[in-house]
């Protein structure tokens, strides 16, 4: 992969985010408007771009590769964990804030900044394996992840509350129905495919403004003051995707699942860190924090990753 094309894709993503963040500080992207967007995102855009790209995926080779790609994702979701844990210890983390650095460690941005970065450099093919890993995140998320948030329990008054009606959310409900249409390979008209393109196509741009806006929301020299912050986050978006490419490398053959993989763990914090802290009474403005930081880092390391391990 030439890290030209990578730089020059990521830059076109930052400046899109710059877009947003402009329009939020000059108040032509209130907050209304940004919740608004967010759920036109979530609701339609993002479940047609899932769709599409899986129909356009559909053939023997790519159905053959499904379980396979459950798989990887589940084993990304179950070895996380540990590593995150790890990262505390190292960090000499205090215990009431380990369960949420565990949890920011564990769940990167997938959909918000992953399917646009898996768009820009694979298409719909990375579009395809992006929406398999936010498949088992969204299962993940509102399983395990609510035990990680809560660690530990008597921190937080009791025992974690598992709330299953929210796994009937829009990610996982147009994954289910793309995995139909894939696996039947019902037959889609051609307008309707086209108007699945349009909508997704929507995805990437939406999401990058709604991250700018997103930034522009918090307090920079709040974020700016924390020592700890800074190390977690070059360990998480450098140390963690470069330690973990020779493992994914040796556990997952074919080349462009391997190099999604990897893309995918250099994502940085998602964005439900703050709505889960602030959910279960964690601390929200560290969350802001390590969204703030790694997502501005991830603009430099996401191409420091991939040509170090990709090129």
């Amino acid at each position: 992969m030439s890290i030209t094309v990578v730089l020059l894709q990521m830059i076109k993503l930052f400046l899109i985010m710059c877009v947003g963040y402009f329009l939020y500080k000059i108040k032509l992207l209130d907050d209304h408007t940004r919740v608004h967007l967010t759920k036109i995102l979530l609701y339609v855009t993002t479940p047609a771009l899932i769709i599409h790209s899986f129909i356009e995926n559909a053939g023997t080779d790519k159905r053959d590769m499904l379980g396979g790609l459950f798989i990887i994702a589940a084993a990304m979701y179950i070895i996380l964990p540990f590593i995150g844990l790890l990262i505390t210890f190292i960090l000499r983390i205090k215990k009431p804030l380990r369960g949420l650095y565990t949890f920011m460690t564990v769940f990167s941005n997938v959909g918000f900044m992953g399917f646009p970065v898996a768009d820009a450099l694979y298409g719909t093919e990375g579009v395809f394996y992006a929406a398999v890993f936010n498949c088992v995140f969204n299962i993940c998320v509102f399983t395990v992840g609510v035990v990680m948030i809560n660690y530990p329990k008597e921190e937080n008054g009791g025992a974690a509350s598992l709330n299953l009606k929210k796994l009937l959310n829009p990610g996982i409900l147009c994954c289910f129905v793309a995995v139909i249409i894939f696996l039947l390979e019902i037959p889609v008209p051609g307008v309707i495919m086209e108007v699945f393109e349009s909508v997704g196509g929507l995805t990437s741009p939406l999401a990058m403004m709604l991250v700018g806006a997103s930034l522009a929301m918090m307090n920079i020299k709040e974020m700016l003051g924390d020592v700890k912050i800074y190390v977690y986050t070059i360990i998480r978006q450098l140390a963690l995707p470069l330690l973990s490419w020779p493992v994914i490398r040796y556990f997952v053959h074919d080349e462009k699942v391997a190099a999604i993989t990897l893309i995918l763990v250099a994502m940085p914090v998602a964005n439900t860190a703050v709505l889960f802290a602030t959910e279960y009474k964690r601390d929200e403005r560290m969350a802001a924090k390590a969204i703030f930081l790694t997502t501005l880092a991830a603009i430099v390391t996401i191409p420091a990753v991939i040509w170090i391990c990709l090129r």
